[in-house]
């Protein structure tokens, strides 16, 4: 169990089944909430304030001058973002590069327990 219950929103915009992730980090001792892509995301965190937002979503959309996790971030001040991903090549590195964390997919709860235990460590309160 989780040694500090934390609210955390995972946006996915590709992952096969959300429920999986909800039951890993509910077996974990937190408290999730899916969304699936950038619109869903923000509309959430409109309306619940979280300790964590997962991302596998990141870069510039068209149309935009900063990217989807400053873009998280304004919308959610105070609320740490970690970015998990598949790989880390050019293309994903410098969204990545923004968050607070990383998670390198597949998500386990060992893998997920060293971002919040380590990488966040000095991360707000």
């Amino acid at each position: 169990m989780a040694s500090q219950r934390k609210t955390i929103l995972v946006i996915h915009p590709s992952t096969r089944d959300p429920a999986d992730i909800r039951r890993l980090l509910a077996n974990m001792g937190h408290i999730a909430v899916t969304a699936a892509g950038r619109r869903a995301a923000i509309k959430a965190l409109g309306t619940v304030r979280f300790d964590i937002i997962f991302t596998s979503v990141g870069g510039v959309q068209p149309g935009s001058d900063r990217s989807f996790v400053q873009e998280l971030r304004s919308v959610a001040p105070g609320s740490a973002v970690v970015g998990f991903e598949r790989g880390l090549d050019a293309a994903n590195e410098a969204w990545m590069g923004e968050c607070d964390a990383t998670i390198q997919a597949p998500m386990s709860p060992s893998r997920v327990e060293w971002a919040l235990d380590f990488d966040l460590r000095y991360f707000g309160s």
